[in-house]
């Protein structure tokens, strides 16, 4: 995936990046409200192997598998451990105590699963965090030298 930043620190071979989620012309104003305030920054850690200095506008790029592999660990293990807990829970509860509330206990389990599940993504995240396979890597600089919109030169 190939994304557009603008590098505002470096460190050694790491880049801090001001990454830009409107990627058209920053500031020209010929696209209204996208370029105004309602615009949202994100800045990042990113590997530097070109050596992009402070100011330059780069290109970022990072592995597909990589960014599919976080989502699901990040989204859809959490709701699989919620819905085993509640599965869970309502098998136990019958078992355990048939005069209690079998749904409070499931949702019950199902929180207590998942909270786990969050435990154990924060401990692998902490573990993976300046793994370079899971990082962004610049790639190359973009020259800011192109007309904004659609204007014509006369």
């Amino acid at each position: 995936m190939e994304q557009f930043g603008q590098v505002i620190e470096t460190t050694n071979d790491t880049a801090t990046v001001n990454l830009q989620r409107h990627l058209t012309c920053e500031s020209c104003g010929k696209c209204g409200i996208l370029s105004g305030s309602g615009r949202r920054d994100l800045t990042v850690e990113a590997l530097n192997p070109i050596q992009a200095k402070k100011g330059q506008r780069v290109i970022l790029e990072t592995d597909d598998r990589q960014i599919l592999f976080i989502s699901f660990m990040l989204y859809l293990v959490p709701v699989a451990a919620l819905l085993a807990g509640i599965y869970l829970g309502l098998a136990a509860a019958g078992r355990f105590n048939p005069t209690m509330n079998h749904e409070l206990f499931a949702v019950l389990t199902g929180l207590a699963m998942m909270s786990v599940i969050f435990m154990l993504i924060r401990l692998w995240d902490n573990r993976v965090k300046n793994n370079p396979k899971y990082k962004l890597v610049i790639t190359g600089l973009i020259e800011v030298t192109e007309l904004c919109g659609d204007q014509s030169s006369d």
